[in-house]
């Protein structure tokens, strides 16, 4: 036999096997065609997905080089279905955390030279209410919001009680506040309980 017979056999062959994989796969897709929808019904809720989902799984399973080679096609058929299904999913994921990112850009990127200006002078003038308060209070304040330490731990640094802690904090942050709206420091105080 020579060389060109063999490769005509194995031509032969592979378009045989290939011919039996095509069959193999029309009769998989006629029997559960109607049962892969229904459970990418279930994963993707969507019936355009979902169709496309199963067709892009039958294609995974048109391209194996050895089908025989799987025993269970249906079964794989499923799992390669799942995987796609699950895929899509993670990319929309990604996709909207990505939009979510680009938006938030965007917002950063809107700010105009007067909301910059406007924003320093709201943290001016909130420095300068922060020393306007009394030391305790001030310090309560700074270590609870800037240093992130609990009102107990606070307490101890102070030699106060929680409560005295949490007084002081709701004393600085209503001062902090009414002082940013533009209140003078004088209508601040009255307005603050004590």
């Amino acid at each position: 036999m020579g060389t060109d017979a063999r490769e005509q056999a194995r031509d032969d062959a592979g378009r045989s096997g290939r011919d039996i994989h095509v069959r193999e796969l029309s009769r998989l897709v006629e029997e559960h065609t109607r049962a892969l929808h229904a459970f990418l019904l279930t994963r993707v809720r969507d019936e355009q997905e979902a169709r496309d989902v199963a067709q892009e799984a039958y294609v995974r399973l048109l391209q194996l080089d050895n089908p025989g080679a799987i025993s269970f096609l249906r079964a794989y058929l499923f799992k390669t279905a799942a995987n796609v299904a699950l895929n899509r999913a993670k990319q929309r994921a990604l996709r909207r955390r990505i939009d979510d990112l680009d938006r938030h850009e965007e917002r950063i990127e809107r700010v105009t030279p007067e909301r910059s200006v406007l924003a320093e002078e709201e943290v001016q003038v909130l420095r300068r209410a922060l020393f306007e308060l009394p030391p305790r209070c001030r310090r309560a304040f700074v270590l609870h919001r800037f240093m992130e330490w609990d009102v107990e731990k606070i307490a101890a640094e102070l030699g106060v009680g929680a409560r005295m802690v949490r007084n002081y904090l709701l004393q600085a942050g209503l001062y902090c506040q009414l002082r940013v709206r533009g209140l003078s420091p004088a209508d601040a105080r009255a307005k603050v309980p004590r």
